[in-house]
């Protein structure tokens, strides 16, 4: 359904005011710090893959434009995707099924950016690799309007933080849309889900209270599980279920039935209607029967080629 390249973005090509995340919460401190790393070692890079739809391959192999980050024309849309794996794993090539499927159905290109990962890199690494992708693209020409941000389980998380801190930062104009697939919406959930589709769920893992809990692995490895922990934990740049969506753009949001996060998404689809009560048409919500955390990625379900198509027509019409 797609082609792709790689290819990197120079971190030092990239000029950040650090005052700009002045009152972002948890995310400030650390934000902060690695804006300062970064300026005191140069060279750092953050891998990426740019995904092009075959229709836009030309015959004659002559295709150097199409994988140039730079906008064919003033019109055009892109994807920056953002791949799931708890923080922990997964890259964009772990995700050319997706990435390459979503670029296929919807006919856009698509950046899957290499972010980088716990417990070496906790939070706010990622958001930071998000920020820095987001302002790439806008240097290279992209309006904010003309994206579409994109994710999987975390990488559906850090869409949403990403869309927060970017309010936060000052670049009020928005993104073209969202598309979320089982988003990981609420690192210190309780919901009744968690408990009642454990049984069917590959989705699993430690509980919170245990130091090896992927949320506090990501979050802060090591730390000792206190209120105050759980506090900074529910801060909307960490569980965005949480957050403020007025204004927020149209979004689509799939997910399984039987995946333990299934309360978490759909509180988020609530609350994305509740601060948009003028503009319900702008969220639309799939929820698949039977099915677990990203079924997308099992090419033998039909329901995933259901998920890809929806999420394809709704990208085409943003």
């Amino acid at each position: 359904m797609g082609a792709f390249r790689s290819s990197s973005i120079s971190v030092d090509s990239i000029s950040i005011d650090p005052d700009v995340f002045a009152g972002a919460g948890p995310a400030e401190p650390g934000l902060r710090a690695l804006i300062a790393q970064d300026s005191a070692k140069r060279g750092r890079k953050v891998p990426y893959e740019i995904t092009a739809p075959i229709s836009m391959l030309s015959d004659d192999g002559d295709n150097e434009r199409v994988f140039e980050c730079t906008p064919i024309d003033e019109r055009e849309n892109i994807v920056l995707y953002l791949h799931g794996g708890a923080f922990k794993y997964g890259s964009p090539a772990s995700h050319r099924g997706v990435t390459g499927r979503l670029s296929g159905m919807s006919g856009l290109r698509c950046v899957s950016i290499d972010y980088r990962l716990a417990p070496l890199n906790p939070y706010p690494a990622q958001l930071h690799d998000a920020y820095l992708s987001f302002v790439y693209l806008l240097q290279q020409g992209f309006k904010p309007q003309n994206i579409v941000l994109a994710g999987d389980s975390a990488g559906g998380n850090l869409a949403v933080v990403l869309l927060l801190l970017l309010r936060q930062a000052g670049i009020t104009r928005t993104v073209c849309g969202l598309v979320l697939i089982s988003p990981w919406t609420d690192l210190v959930s309780n919901r009744s889900s968690m408990r009642r589709n454990a049984k069917y769920d590959y989705l699993t893992g430690p509980p919170l209270q245990s130091p090896l809990s992927l949320a506090r692995v990501f979050y802060a490895p090591g730390r000792k599980c206190s209120q105050a922990l759980l506090d900074e934990m529910s801060h909307p740049l960490v569980s965005p279920v949480n957050g403020d969506f007025v204004g927020f753009p149209p979004t689509l949001i799939q997910a399984g039935e039987k995946e333990i996060l299934i309360d978490d998404i759909t509180q988020l689809y609530e609350n994305l209607l509740r601060d948009n009560p003028d503009r319900h048409d702008s969220f639309v919500y799939e929820s698949y029967a039977d099915m677990v955390h990203v079924f997308h990625q099992f090419d033998e379900l039909p329901d995933g080629s259901v998920a890809f198509a929806s999420a394809g027509k709704f990208m085409k019409g943003l």
